[in-house]
């Protein structure tokens, strides 16, 4: 009798040490990803099954062992479906660790970038790779008459309700939730330190953004965008039009223009600032949050008038008067006859 409750007991222990090793294997051992030496990121779709991901794993090679990955799926997920997400596959995630994830909706954010862009519907064109919704989803939120109105916006200037830069989201997301993530991301940036300067220039948010995509057209250097910024500010006060080249380009829809000529000052167009005072009717590309801050710091000078340097340094020579200006401008022209810039 002794000796079979010490066989008995040796069963059981070798029967616990090989369940032990099973339950390893299957929920605590390093499998997914397990032979990589980088990161990856699995995206989810709603409708996704265990069977899919387990496809996926496998055709990619990022599981080590897809039998107890599957054995993992079948103990822990009888009554769950994977929830649609990003999820970070860093190296060797265990299977219970990699499947309670999906089972859970334990998802990673993305990062989603608004770019520069001319066009309000192509924010939308620009959003939809990033996310896991279509653009035409996308523009009929934020092109909405209720968003817009809720924004403060119009179909015409729709463009400044936007803020370049990165944002976290869930990759799931949708459409209306991206239109609050966007709206957040815009009242981050718009501080009241930030309203109160645009207060004190006379200006909306939105006049803002468009004075500061001209401005940005104009120059890359910062303190050079202040003192064009400062041009333009004065010849809204004295009611002069803007004649800002810019807007001609835009008005021309011919943004590889790399000279404006008569022709181009004269097209008839509310964005064309040789033919129109004021500002145009809205921006005419998103502008960066340094071009922004340019404009709301502006320099405060006598200047009224600018002209590129003819060293094409991306800066410009400055003016008070029309005379000085245009010894500037005919030194400008000379250049770009020399260099055969605008010729065809």
């Amino acid at each position: 009798m002794k000796k079979l409750l010490i066989i008995s007991a040796a069963t059981l222990l070798v029967l616990a040490a090989v369940a032990a090793g099973v339950g390893y294997s299957v929920f605590l051992k390093p499998n997914v990803n397990a032979d990589s030496q980088v990161y990856h990121y699995l995206y989810v779709r709603p409708g996704t099954t265990w069977n899919d991901i387990q496809d996926t794993l496998t055709e990619q090679g990022w599981v080590h062992s897809a039998k107890t990955l599957s054995w993992a799926m079948k103990a822990l997920c009888k009554d769950k479906t994977p929830q649609c997400g990003k999820y970070d596959l860093e190296i060797g995630i265990p299977n219970r660790l990699f499947v309670n994830r999906l089972a859970y909706g334990l998802t990673n954010k993305s990062k989603i970038e608004v770019r520069m862009t001319r066009y309000p519907e192509w924010v939308a064109r620009n959003l939809a790779p990033q996310v896991l919704i279509d653009s035409a989803a996308i523009a009929d939120v934020l092109l909405s008459d209720q968003y817009l109105q809720q924004r403060g916006f119009t179909r015409t200037n729709a463009l400044a309700m936007f803020v370049r830069g990165d944002m976290q989201v869930q990759w799931c997301l949708s459409a209306e939730e991206l239109g609050q993530v966007l709206a957040d991301e815009y009242d981050r940036f718009w501080t009241p330190e930030r309203r109160a300067l645009a207060a004190e220039m006379n200006l909306t948010l939105a006049e803002v953004h468009t004075l500061a995509s001209i401005v940005e057209e104009e120059t890359n250097d910062y303190e050079d965008r202040r003192n064009v910024a400062g041009v333009y500010v004065n010849r809204l006060h004295k009611q002069m039009p803007l004649q800002a080249c810019p807007t001609a380009r835009y008005a021309s829809g011919d943004f590889t223009l790399n000279r404006i000529l008569k022709k181009h000052t004269q097209i008839d167009s509310p964005y064309n600032t040789y033919r129109y005072a004021g500002l145009p009717p809205g921006p005419i590309r998103i502008p960066s949050r340094e071009s922004i801050d340019a404009v709301l710091h502006y320099a405060h000078h006598k200047y009224l008038y600018m002209c590129a340097k003819s060293d094409f340094s991306g800066t410009h020579n400055f003016s008070a008067t029309l005379a000085q200006h245009n010894v500037y401008a005919r030194e400008y022209q000379r250049e770009l006859n020399k260099r055969r810039i605008g010729f065809k």
